[in-house]
């Protein structure tokens, strides 16, 4: 029997999928979200309550999106008290060669940002240790992530949406007129499907969607206490092994390595924390981050799914629509990408889309954004 009919329905509910069935139900659609576990949860990759937002990337394609995901950015924060956004400023450190890669991406998008030599970076940032010059890019600051998709859904919700917790989809079948989709609760019927669900993507789109491998890691944070005295903007360190940070709502400082845990398996990971990732992120944060208590206070533990380009997975077959590899990046430009999804759904190509199935190399920026 089936339960319902829409114009799409939406599997996966974490950040991308939380942005698509916003777009879709401001949009006048008729959407239905599905996700396999309860709102807020710590299983994947879009909980925690800060995320960097910021305009700087080697790559002009990025810069672009991240530009008019900003200005999305700014809108949905006023609409939502102020709760949303802060602007803290950004600041790359690393190897010469990719702070001048990002120069040139911010040059060709059009981008503000100021070369610092290192002492003149140490006045003006003291909580952190300068070996070399530094690029700032004075836009970027963090979003909470917890609110951006809470304020999704019950934006969604206000028009229409219904959104469905603790349900998964077992079946995705798309035929001439729609797709049939079913769940561990029930069946439905809609003109599209947008799937969006991360480190499970293999598993929903098995022989629906053929994907490049996506492969799911474990990524471990840490959060310090700042020294009195002392306020931070987000950093990125561009090196062998890049690190980043930022500030939390609650006043933290948080740190992590991009990309360097293990593979794992996302219904069968332990959370444990990884001993030698783990003793060399804290010795980076003693060399480098002289403006916290080394001690860290806390940790936490995130899931990255990525494509082996490190690039979006986002395209349309037939009537499915796929949003996934967004591992360690995607999030900063969710308001974007969930118009782009949406509308790849209700019939809107997305002229010269870059992140389709067959594209071409593009020039990766590895610091990510958690």
């Amino acid at each position: 029997m089936v339960d319902g009919s829409y114009d799409a329905v939406v599997v996966g509910c974490g950040g991308a999928g939380a942005a698509t069935t916003w777009w879709l139900a401001c949009d006048g659609a008729r959407v239905l979200a599905i996700d396999r576990f309860e709102a807020g949860h710590t299983r994947g990759s879009s909980h925690g309550t800060e995320r960097i937002v910021r305009l700087a990337s080697p790559d002009p394609v990025y810069v672009e999106l991240a530009r008019e995901s900003l200005t999305m950015w700014h809108d949905l924060d006023a609409a939502h008290d102020g709760a949303l956004l802060r602007t803290v400023g950004g600041v790359d450190t690393g190897f010469d060669s990719e702070l001048d890669q990002v120069a040139r991406g911010c040059d060709a998008g059009g981008v503000p940002y100021e070369w610092l030599d290192a002492a003149t970076a140490g006045q003006q940032f003291p909580g952190l240790g300068f070996r070399s010059r530094a690029l700032v890019q004075r836009d970027a600051g963090c979003v909470n992530a917890d609110a951006a998709v809470d304020a999704f859904e019950r934006t969604a919700r206000s028009r229409g949406a219904e959104i469905h917790r603790s349900e998964t989809a077992t079946r995705i079948v798309p035929h001439r007129t729609g797709v049939d989709v079913t769940s561990d609760r029930g069946e439905y019927r809609a003109g599209a499907v947008v799937v969006t669900t991360g480190a499970w993507a293999h598993a929903t789109l098995a022989g629906v969607v053929p994907l490049p491998p996506i492969t799911v890691t474990q990524e471990q944070v840490a959060f310090f206490r700042p020294r009195a005295g002392f306020s931070f903007p987000t950093f990125i360190d561009r090196r062998e092994i890049s690190c980043y940070g930022l500030p939390t709502p609650s006043g933290l400082i948080k740190v992590a390595e991009h990309c360097t845990g293990p593979v794992v398996d996302p219904d069968n990971r332990t959370g444990e924390l990884e001993p030698r990732t783990w003793r060399r992120l804290l010795e980076w944060v003693r060399q480098n981050v002289p403006g916290v208590d080394p001690e860290p206070i806390g940790h936490n533990t995130c899931l990255y799914a990525s494509a082996p380009d490190e690039d979006f997975v986002i395209d349309q077959v037939g009537r499915v629509t796929v949003g996934v590899g967004l591992g360690g990046h995607g999030f900063k430009f969710l308001p974007v990408l969930g118009r782009r999804l949406a509308g790849l759904a209700t019939g809107t190509p997305w002229p010269q889309n870059p992140f389709g199935l067959e594209r071409r190399a593009r020039v990766h920026d590895r610091p990510g954004h958690k």
